[in-house]
């Protein structure tokens, strides 16, 4: 059963509104003014670095594109090309790919990946890590497998304290029956009214809207009704099936000298932070409930800690390794002052250098330099990119000479060089 999460009163005007094209407005003379992209404040940045090369990667199967990057140890860039990353569970059947690529961007290797891989990395010994759907696969520097695909733990560790899962989602179902079922009630009443209203006009006194709103404001109250009746009629399984699939998602992934990191969907409310031995063992949730933008949720390691790219809150945070929080760096601010995060939810990514500078990446297309005390240094570089919220993962070579930059609207990744000083 799939619920239609509708919003009752963008639906109410389109269903007033969406015929009314057919009625003859009288002629107003209006002046025809040129269409003027808003400027991006962000251009106009001083610069560390400028874009040399774009990469187009293109995905072999229909519906397959790039979807992030990292570099491994050699400075070359390993991209996941997959299907998009889901909301809730993740769709049955899916496959993926790691690609792997010289510094200049020439395709080198691809691997092959029997599941729906949404995150990579590379640890701090090489090895390439691909994870999604629950599922984890090791690389080593060539391409060749590590291990077989694992299963993250950390679904098993959640499940198998089964009363306060099942605790957790009657919880959830109470609120639901009580609050979903009046919505989306009370959205059919009105809509009931309004077809009542019509219908108790003579036939010809009714517009060309109005015949037409009538076998409109009818499909409506038979989708608002199925939807009551499938929110009466969710069950506790039904509801802790859709929580736990959220947790197979695996929305970002680093690796540490001895640990792994996973970001997921946490249960009942945004997102959380797992971490796990290398191999396979003591699941621990670190992190919970942290607010994510459009999917989003994107941690690196820094040594031991984990930095977490905390987008509702314009900032980033690091944390040790128990999830103890040591600092949050970053402020909102305007588009136009390059040290603020603008816009509804930045930065979206990060990534950290051994010197612990961290670089961001907002979707904007905006990657700015912080040192290791979480000060704000310069404005890197700025790529132009379509909007929307969006992974746009960044990846830093050894010295900074070169960025590499996620474009995944336009599967591709753009190289971004340093400039030389005046």
């Amino acid at each position: 059963m799939r619920l239609m999460r509708l919003s009752v009163a963008a639906l109410l005007v389109a269903a007033s509104f969406a015929v009314a094209a057919d009625e003859k407005p009288k002629p107003v003379a209006v002046p025809v003014q040129p269409i003027v992209q808003p400027a991006n404040p962000a251009e106009k940045f001083e610069t560390t670095h400028k874009v040399i090369a774009s990469i187009d990667v293109k995905g072999e199967k229909q519906g397959h594109a790039l979807q992030t990057i990292c570099l491994d140890k050699e400075g070359r860039v390993v991209g996941l090309v997959a299907p998009a990353k889901p909301f809730g569970a993740p769709p049955k059947g899916q496959t993926s790919e790691v690609r792997l690529f010289d510094k200049a961007g020439k395709e080198l290797k691809k691997i092959a990946l029997d599941f729906h891989a949404t995150a990579i990395n590379v640890g701090p010994d090489g090895t390439i890590y691909a994870a999604g759907d629950s599922k984890i696969a090791a690389f080593d520097k060539d391409g060749k497998p590590v291990g077989k695909v694992a299963e993250l733990p950390h679904l098993t560790e959640i499940t198998k304290n089964g009363e306060a899962l099942k605790t957790k989602a009657e919880a959830q179902l109470k609120r639901e029956k009580e609050q979903m079922v009046q919505v989306y009630g009370n959205a059919r009443k009105q809509i009931q009214e309004q077809l009542k209203k019509i219908e108790d006009k003579k036939e010809e006194d009714r517009t060309k809207t109005e015949i037409r709103q009538i076998d409109q404001f009818k499909n409506l109250i038979k989708q608002y009704e199925q939807i009551e009746k499938d929110y009466k009629s969710r069950t506790v399984e039904q509801v802790i099936e859709q929580m736990t699939g959220r947790m197979r998602v695996v929305n970002g992934m680093s690796v540490s000298e001895k640990e792994i990191f996973i970001a997921c969907g946490d249960v009942g409310y945004g997102y959380a932070v797992w971490r796990f031995t290398k191999d396979m063992k003591d699941p621990k949730q670190i992190l919970g409930e942290i607010g994510g933008c459009c999917g989003q949720m994107d941690i690196q390691c820094h040594g031991p800690d984990v930095l977490v790219a905390e987008n509702t809150k314009h900032q980033f945070a690091r944390y040790d390794r128990e999830g103890k929080k040591m600092g949050a760096f970053g402020k909102r601010g305007d588009d136009a002052d390059p040290k603020c995060f603008g816009s509804c939810c930045n930065p979206m990514n990060l990534r950290a250098l051994a010197t612990g500078d961290v670089y961001t990446a907002e979707s904007e297309g905006i990657i700015k330099r912080f040192g290791p005390s979480g000060e704000f240094i310069e404005t890197a570089g700025v790529v132009k990119l379509s909007g929307g919220c969006k992974n746009v993962a960044v990846a830093v070579s050894a010295d900074a000479k070169n960025i590499y930059f996620c474009d995944l609207p336009g599967s591709k990744f753009h190289i971004l060089e340093k400039k030389e000083k005046k």
